[in-house]
Formats: structure tokens, C-alpha cells, sequence
């Protein structure tokens, strides 16, 4: 099945690495991968006339901007046909890690989503809880996720809207912390490059522990944990301020003005470099609706009595 009879593939191919496939798009998705369930481990060769079946199934639509995992059983993957989940995952990593045996496990297979644009990612698990990623935030799980529990890894920021399952709790972990819920909404913020991991509370109810420490967060507050400081603290917070970034807004709150500096600026892909770090450790509580990134850098500067100065994807601090 030669790629010249598709003219259309290479452009569908990039639509689905972006995430943009609308519910119609994703159903004939879920029926073609039906049809791979009783296949055996295919060749390369084999695997390029697939995708090419599978890119023609498909036509130009108004996309749906959200990643979404299928739930179907487990096929028998080879590396090469782990390739056709790469092609239409829409930003889905596969990673497989063998036991010192070299039998494969399906706990040891994980899904990674990375949200790399400057545009917020929305993740539906499969047991259809909505996960919302800010830039550079990653969500990671197992492929034996809702069978027994569910348990996620979280690396930067993310919303996080879970749906209620009897027996079945779910958690986040992130650096610092393991939180565990029912069914709720909450806004988690673990930045790699921070010593903060803080848990803002919108509805329903979580657990929050670090090491022996734990607390229970009803709406309205927030637990965070300072690993310079190494307490965990409940403070009233307005959780809906805390996640204003799904609105493409800037917020941070009771932040190092380092730290704030370093998220609105990697948000817009720039990185930081100081050159006057006096009153950088002070912390800030800001919103900026949307607005350019220029004109919320001279805002934050403005507040900090700073300066500032853009070479090339560098912003100078002053």
C-alpha cells in the first residue's frame, strides 16, 4: 500500500502528533485498533502499510484540542508496532522496561503525556478523569491503571478532575507528596526547579501526606510543603485563582519572585538569567488575565521594582 495513494498523510500525521482528533475521529481509531488485537508481531514493512490504512480512514475535521486514551485491551506490541501507537497517541510516549529475566510485564509499561506548547493539555484517563497540564507539566501512569487502583505521576502543574470510583482511590504522586482522592477538584503545583509542592482544593475532599505528616483539605484551602523548610502547612486559598492558567491566564500565589519570573517566562518559552537578585526570595501573590508576554513581564517588574531586558529567548533580569 504505497504512501502516494494518501497525499493527505503526512498532514494527518502531524494533526494527530498535536493532539487534534475530534470524538469521530477517535471512534474509528478505537475500531482500528480493534482490528490489530489478533495480530502478531509485525515487521517494519508491515507497520508503514498500517499506518498508511490507518491515515486513510481519516479526513480534515475541526480538531478537539485533548489527548485521550482508549480503553481496549492490551495488544502484543513489538518495538516496531509500538510505532503506530506513537503515530496516533497525540503526544503519548510508550516506554517498556524489562524484568532481569527479559519477560515483559504489563506494570512495567507506562504511558508518559508531556505538554510541550505553551498551550494548556487536557489528558482523559481511562476511567475518565480529566487531567489539565500547563506547559512543560508532565502526567505519567501504568498500563494496569483502573484495573486494581489508580495512581498517577505528576511533574509540574496540573488540574486535576476526578471522576468518584467505589473502592478504587486515586492518587497522585509528584517529588514531595502523595495525594489521594475519591472524586474531586484540585489544582496540583510540583515544579521540578522549586522547592514548593502546594495542593489547592476546589470541591470534594483529599488527603495530603509528606513522610509522617499528612492533612485532610476540605474546599477553599491549600497544603503545601517547602522542602527547604520541611513542614507541611493548611492555609485558605482560592483554588479557582490558583488555576487560572487553564484560562490562559498568569497567577502565582505566595511565590518566591524568582520562581514566579521562572514560570511566566518558561511559559512563553523563554528562560531567565539574573543579573540583581536582591529581594528575588520574597514571596508574591499576582494575576494577570491574558494579556502579552511582554505586558505581563512589565507588570511583574513593576511590582518587584525590576527591569528587564529580551536577547533573542533570554530574559535578563535587572
Amino acid at each position: 500500500m504505497a504512501p502516494k495513494k494518501y497525499p493527505r498523510a503526512h498532514a494527518l500525521l502531524e494533526k494527530f502528533h498535536a493532539g487534534k482528533c475530534t470524538p469521530e475521529e477517535l471512534a474509528l481509531l478505537d475500531s482500528w485498533y480493534d482490528g490489530l488485537q489478533n495480530i502478531e508481531p509485525m515487521p517494519a514493512a508491515d507497520v508503514s502499510q498500517y499506518q498508511q490504512q490507518f491515515l486513510a480512514n481519516f479526513r480534515s475535521r475541526l480538531p478537539v484540542a485533548k489527548v485521550v486514551w482508549w480503553k481496549k485491551a492490551a495488544v502484543k506490541w513489538t518495538a516496531a508496532a509500538a510505532s503506530v501507537l506513537l503515530l496516533a497517541g497525540a503526544g503519548f510516549v510508550w516506554l517498556q522496561h524489562s524484568t532481569a529475566s527479559g519477560d515483559k510485564s504489563a506494570t512495567d509499561k507506562t504511558f508518559l503525556v508531556t505538554n510541550e506548547t505553551s498551550a494548556v493539555k487536557l489528558v482523559v484517563l481511562p476511567d475518565s478523569s480529566h487531567v489539565w497540564l500547563n506547559t512543560a507539566a508532565s502526567l505519567r501512569w501504568k498500563e494496569d491503571f483502573n484495573r486494581k487502583v489508580r495512581s498517577v505521576q505528576l511533574t509540574g502543574e496540573g488540574f486535576f478532575d476526578v471522576q468518584g470510583q467505589t473502592g478504587k482511590p486515586f492518587t497522585i504522586h509528584t517529588r514531595d507528596m502523595a495525594i489521594q482522592v475519591l472524586g474531586t477538584q484540585f489544582n496540583v503545583e510540583a515544579y521540578p526547579a522549586e522547592g514548593l509542592t502546594r495542593v489547592s482544593l476546589v470541591q470534594g475532599k483529599v488527603k495530603v501526606r509528606v513522610g509522617k505528616e499528612n492533612a485532610v483539605l476540605k474546599p477553599g484551602y491549600a497544603a503545601a510543603y517547602n522542602n527547604g523548610e520541611k513542614g507541611l502547612t493548611v492555609s485558605e486559598a482560592d483554588a479557582g485563582r490558583v488555576a487560572a492558567w487553564r484560562e490562559d491566564a498568569f497567577s502565582a500565589t505566595d511565590l518566591p519572585l524568582h520562581d514566579a519570573f521562572a514560570r511566566l517566562c518558561n511559559r512563553n518559552g523563554y528562560t531567565v538569567r539574573w543579573e540583581n537578585m536582591q529581594g528575588a526570595d520574597k514571596n508574591i501573590s499576582v494575576m494577570f488575565r491574558k494579556e502579552a508576554f511582554t505586558k505581563m513581564l512589565d507588570n511583574l517588574c513593576y511590582i518587584s521594582r525590576k527591569r528587564y531586558r529580551i536577547t533573542e529567548k533570554q530574559v535578563t533580569i535587572y
